[in-house]
């Protein structure tokens, strides 16, 4: 009996496109910026929802939020093209280059608001209250961690053990940020 080797090389196929979406995803979200991004979002979130019962503090918390992450994601831009055109190795590129490099390099740190910013906006139209909202937008931000902390393990072919670890060891660091809070609070 012959053994028809098509359904091994769909297989195969199959585990390369995923492959290949997890590095894409990892490309697009798990960047340095995108994971530091989560946490100074969930800090300022956490910072700004300290000592607010006004009913709209929900708005007040998302623009000032939203403006924060602005504000550390132009400084980033900055110093990773500043860092990036004074590199050696670029010399020769234009400053242009290096801004484009940068602003690529930088674009997680603003894709990482997204996210926890839903149930703040759902709060400012009325769906959610206030401490609801920020409670939910913090716990995303710990989900967010921990996602990036499995994705940068399962990329690169690590046991679900280990995928595990890096997932709990990086969503600790929202879990700190949950911590404060209710420490400050």
């Amino acid at each position: 009996m012959s053994v028809d080797p098509e359904p091994s090389m769909d297989l195969n196929q199959s585990d390369d496109q995923t492959v290949r979406v997890q590095r894409a995803l990892w490309r697009h979200w798990g960047t340095p910026a995108a994971i530091y991004g989560t946490i100074v979002y969930a800090s300022v979130v956490a910072a700004s929802s300290l000592e607010d019962d006004h009913p709209d503090s929900a708005l007040r918390i998302l623009v000032f939020s939203l403006i924060s992450i602005v504000v550390f994601w132009l400084a980033h831009v900055y110093s990773t093209a500043l860092g990036f055109h004074g590199d050696a190795a670029h010399v020769r590129d234009r400053l242009r280059d290096s801004l484009r490099h940068a602003m690529a390099e930088s674009a997680g740190m603003l894709e990482a608001a997204v996210i926890p910013s839903v149930p703040l906006l759902l709060a400012t139209l009325g769906v959610l209250d206030a401490e609801t909202a920020v409670t939910i937008a913090l716990w995303l931000a710990v989900l967010m961690l921990a996602l990036l902390g499995y994705l940068v393990f399962l990329v690169r072919g690590r046991p679900v053990g280990i995928c595990l670890l890096g997932a709990v060891i990086t969503g600790l660091f929202g879990v700190v940020v949950i911590l404060l809070k209710i420490a400050l609070h």
